[in-house]
């Protein structure tokens, strides 16, 4: 919050916005591909990663959700390499501790605390001292903000405060009519991606499997944020860029009907590209 507030230059605001639109199109295209989320090299998560926060950029204000989503990717990547791993301590301590620090940077991805239960059921086997070190490192962000603002006179209470206001104060989402193009391309293909794995599977390997299994969890709480009251105007599936851009890409790299994939990516092009000039006041 102090980051945003403090921010005002309208070059800074822009090189901070591009900055974590670049790490995070880099942090996915790394979890994509060295984790095994999709087959082989692939590059589209990338690239719909890029195309989807660009919707956000602005030059008046820093958008929280770009720097948060930098984090939740971190920890996505420590996440996962605990699978099949014995010494996890130190990673799941740093990916509690990035999905905590995500929230100070916007408030409404507090949701994704669950995402370390999901994934330590998910990809490990119970051990009491990988769950208590996980919630260690979700309260440590919150132990330092406490302690620093109480020594610093600080009101500290504001993060308890939004906590308990976002868990209260769901609402109808609000949305731009220029989104509904986007919102109609991306569930139709979100609905012919689930049915491409429901009916063929998650991919050949077991960990790809899990991964993209995670990715329906990621999205199923990033729904959540869809109700929030300080939600997107532009763009409420902002929260979800992270598990759209993986199952999408995994959608377009095995589709085998060339002029169909071509016909469905050109019409996400151009809804998104209606959005972005809508958002420039180009329209």
């Amino acid at each position: 919050t102090l980051l945003l507030s403090n921010v005002s230059s309208t070059l800074a605001v822009s090189l901070v916005n591009l900055s974590s639109l670049a790490v995070g199109a880099v942090l996915i295209s790394i979890l994509a591909i060295r984790e095994e989320m999709v087959e082989k090299t692939n590059y589209i998560p990338g690239f719909l990663y890029l195309l989807f926060g660009s919707i956000e950029l602005g030059s008046a204000l820093i958008h929280p959700s770009l720097i948060a989503n930098v984090f939740i990717l971190l920890a996505l990547i420590y996440l996962i390499e605990t699978y099949r791993e014995d010494n996890v301590l130190p990673m799941i301590f740093k990916a509690a501790f990035f999905i905590s620090l995500a929230t100070f940077f916007y408030i409404n991805y507090a949701f994704y605390a669950f995402l370390l239960i999901i994934c330590l059921l998910v990809l490990r086997p119970f051990n009491w001292r990988e769950w208590t070190i996980g919630f260690m490192g979700l309260s440590t962000p919150l132990l330092i903000y406490s302690s620093v603002g109480y020594l610093a006179n600080y009101n500290f209470h504001d993060y308890l405060n939004n906590l308990g206001s976002l868990l209260t104060n769901f609402r109808k989402p609000v949305i731009s009519e220029f989104f509904y193009p986007l919102f109609i391309v991306l569930i139709i293909l979100l609905l012919l991606t689930a049915s491409k794995h429901a009916t063929r599977g998650l991919g050949s390997r077991i960990k790809t499997q899990k991964n993209l299994g995670l990715m329906y969890w990621l999205m199923l709480l990033s729904v959540i944020n869809f109700f929030a009251k300080d939600n997107s105007y532009y763009f409420p599936l902002i929260a979800s860029i992270i598990p759209i851009s993986i199952l999408l890409s995994d959608y377009f790299y095995n589709i085998k009907q060339l002029k169909v994939a071509n016909t469905l990516f050109f019409l996400l092009i151009v809804s998104s590209f209606l959005l972005l000039l809508m958002k420039m006041n180009l329209l």
